[in-house]
């Protein structure tokens, strides 16, 4: 079968090639005596790419727990529905999957706006939620309910990481904060100046905006960065807003590197190659192939989806996804059951190992407390012919924490 890129002219034609290669679970099987997994994921739209990767990664970890025997004796089975990046949307999958397909567990989402909206419908029908990769703080602090674990570090989290690396292994001094302009640009904007305030007292902020979602013209931003005379671009920017800006600003001829964004997506390092070098992308995940664990999970992944590209499709993206599968299956073992309450009691305070270190549940917010990894990007690498992330460097947990009672949670005092 011909392999496919996420962008370009074969973007029209992923998502009916993702379908046709990834055979979902059947609602009305889910509900019959297996453990279903209600997914709700972006896979239209234009950051559908990363919405596909994060969903067949998880498919991929049901896929491997069923060839183990499933748990408690039973399957379990992945239903997946489309929020098209919209809360209402969500809101409404979200409502069907419970009260239609009698899913046991809610999953999503990629986009904090989605995952915000989706948390009212688990406070509403007491159904567990798993966030594996939205960041914005609200989740597990203003807004948070019982019913939502998050297993990716907070923006306060990525902010506080981003800075502390920057703080100890740069020596920039002047800063611009450029991101989305909805919840997790929003928010990951407030962190970033609390996190410069506290670990570089002495640094510049030089300049802050906040774009719209799916920009295709960067140019004015970037005159006002290098008007700014900023050396980093401080953004929680992904998928292809950050592609586009750092392809704009590469053919401006900028000085400054981004750091805090996703830019270990594999398809917008192909596609920006050396406009991002120098570059700095984070994430606990980001890919070890020192790591044994790590090892055998990306290769094993590459084996068994060898008919997609391996840019596109790689694991590198869904990493965050299947290890919370991991993570999960482990307490609904523990808690012996996937009753709502009960999975709650298992998981609050719960610590699990993860290739990149030991991880905690915090009881108060459900918020995964955990080290940081970071790299800059580089030409000579060890996972593709483009350039990606070279030296990983780890960021310990007690440096990037945020304190419960600077959460905004009112459970953490």
């Amino acid at each position: 079968m011909k392999k496919m890129r996420f962008f370009g002219s074969a973007a029209l034609s992923v998502l009916f090639v993702f379908t046709m290669l990834v055979p979902w679970g059947n609602p009305a099987e889910a509900a019959g005596g297996k453990i279903s997994i209600g997914v709700v994921e972006v896979t239209s739209g234009p950051f559908r790419a990363t919405g596909d990767r994060t969903a067949l990664a998880t498919k991929y970890a049901i896929d491997e727990i069923n060839a183990k025997g499933g748990i408690l004796g039973k399957e379990v089975a992945l239903v997946l529905e489309d929020s098209g990046f919209r809360a209402d949307v969500a809101i409404r999958k979200s409502t069907k999957l419970i009260l239609e397909d009698k899913v046991d567990f809610l999953w999503g989402s990629l986009g904090s706006h989605i995952v915000l909206a989706m948390m009212k419908v688990a406070e509403k029908y007491k159904k567990v939620l798993i966030c594996p990769n939205s960041e914005a703080d609200s989740i597990t602090g203003s807004d948070f309910n019982p019913y939502v674990f998050r297993t990716t570090p907070s923006t306060g989290q990525r902010a506080a990481a981003t800075i502390s690396y920057l703080a100890k292994h740069t020596n920039f001094k002047k800063y611009y904060i450029l991101c989305m302009d909805f919840s997790l640009g929003r928010q990951g904007g407030e962190a970033f100046k609390k996190s410069l305030r506290e670990k570089m007292p002495n640094a510049q902020l030089v300049g802050e905006d906040y774009h719209p979602i799916g920009l295709k013209d960067f140019a004015p931003y970037v005159s006002k960065v290098i008007a700014s005379g900023a050396e980093v671009v401080l953004t929680m920017n992904y998928g292809p807003d950050l592609g586009n800006l750092i392809k704009t600003g590469g053919a401006f001829s900028w000085k400054p590197i981004t750091a805090g964004g996703y830019l270990f997506d594999p398809v917008i390092m192909e596609e920006v190659r050396e406009a991002a070098l120098g570059h700095v992308a984070l994430a606990p995940t980001l890919i070890d192939l020192g790591n044994p664990g790590m090892k055998e999970f990306y290769e094993n992944f590459l084996e068994k989806h060898k008919d997609l590209d391996r840019v596109a499709y790689s694991p590198a993206m869904g990493a965050s996804s299947y290890y919370t599968a991991q993570w999960l299956f482990d307490v609904i073992k523990k808690a012996g059951s996937t009753d709502s309450e009960k999975i709650n009691k298992a998981w609050e305070g719960a610590s699990y190992n993860m290739p990149w270190g030991r991880v905690t549940m915090r009881p108060c917010d459900h918020q995964i407390i955990t080290p940081f990894r970071a790299a800059v990007m580089v030409r000579d690498n060890e996972l593709f012919s483009f350039p990606y992330t070279g030296k990983l460097v780890t960021i310990p947990e007690d440096d990037i924490t945020v304190p419960p009672k600077e959460t905004g949670n009112p459970r953490c005092k």
